[in-house]
């Protein structure tokens, strides 16, 4: 929002955002029933991650994913890049590792390429916990129940079609927010790794926290949602410092029929665990 340096011009800015604080929670309850409501959509996510141990070094993970879902049977198509990076004391940087990705889950079966070996393998369910699979696939409806108990402390803007959810934060007020988005990011191994979460979150500072929601003017659907997190914690003794940064889109909300493995990654794939 502006900021205004003649003071008629604020005052008149704060009586405008006292109007719009009932449009806003108008606006994000229906967001909240159109997601409850998603049953499919193509979805684009860019996630970037740098954890620094104190003086033990920095490791960077990024990934650059799309696909599309549907929920009820759950299905799934998702491709793209991961890439990770550690640049430790002694041993200099290390050139990143690019690891190309791509799955299939359709009825219980699952078709996952390994870029390794160049192969696709064919796996199901019992192989690997659906839990497992779906756990990178961010939740519409859970991320925005998570910010509804803060909807008048985000910032609200209607721009062309969309409207605007912007949240910028630090301290002690948003801790258990920053909890919350923190379970559903950190990868499960580093989070087998930290041990008890919740003394954990006891040490922890929120050093910076950017959260923005564009919400459809027409249909309230999500279209997109960005993320930005600086913090630090504590464990036994030695600081981890965590940034992370997150864009998700989504797009062709609930027009998605099917999902469909083809042929030649069926022909090709070979059975087996990964």
């Amino acid at each position: 929002m502006k900021k205004w340096i003649v003071t008629v011009f604020l005052v008149m800015v704060s009586i405008g955002l006292a109007a719009c604080g009932e449009n806003a929670e108008n606006v994000f309850n229906k967001a909240l029933e159109a997601s409850e409501n998603m049953e499919s959509a193509e979805v684009s996510i860019k996630l970037d991650q740098e954890l620094s141990v104190g003086d033990e070094g920095k490791i960077t993970i990024t990934s650059d994913l799309q696909g599309s879902v549907i929920n009820d049977p759950i299905a799934m198509h998702q491709k793209g890049i991961m890439s990770m990076s550690m640049d430790i004391p002694g041993m200099g940087s290390e050139v990143p590792l690019d690891m190309e990705t791509e799955m299939y889950l359709v009825e219980d079966e699952m078709y996952i390429f390994e870029s390794l070996t160049g192969e696709w393998i064919k796996a199901d369910s019992s192989m690997i916990p659906l839990e497992t699979v779906t756990a990178n696939q961010p939740d519409v409806s859970e991320q925005l129940n998570m910010m509804e108990k803060y909807v008048e402390d985000f910032e609200f803007e209607q721009v062309d079609n969309e409207y605007v959810f912007k949240l910028t934060a630090d301290g002690e007020g948003f801790k258990e927010l920053s909890q919350e988005m923190l379970d559903e990011y950190l990868p499960e191994e580093l989070t087998a790794e930290l041990g008890d979460l919740s003394q954990l979150f006891e040490d922890m500072e929120i050093k910076n926290l950017y959260i923005e929601m564009v919400i459809d003017k027409e249909t309230y659907d999500l279209k997109r949602y960005n993320m930005d997190m600086e913090m630090s914690m504590t464990v036994e003794g030695e600081t981890i410092d965590m940034v992370q940064h997150v864009k998700s889109e989504y797009k062709n909300v609930n027009n998605i029929d099917s999902i469909e493995v083809p042929q030649d990654v069926k022909d090709a794939a070979v059975e087996g665990a990964y």
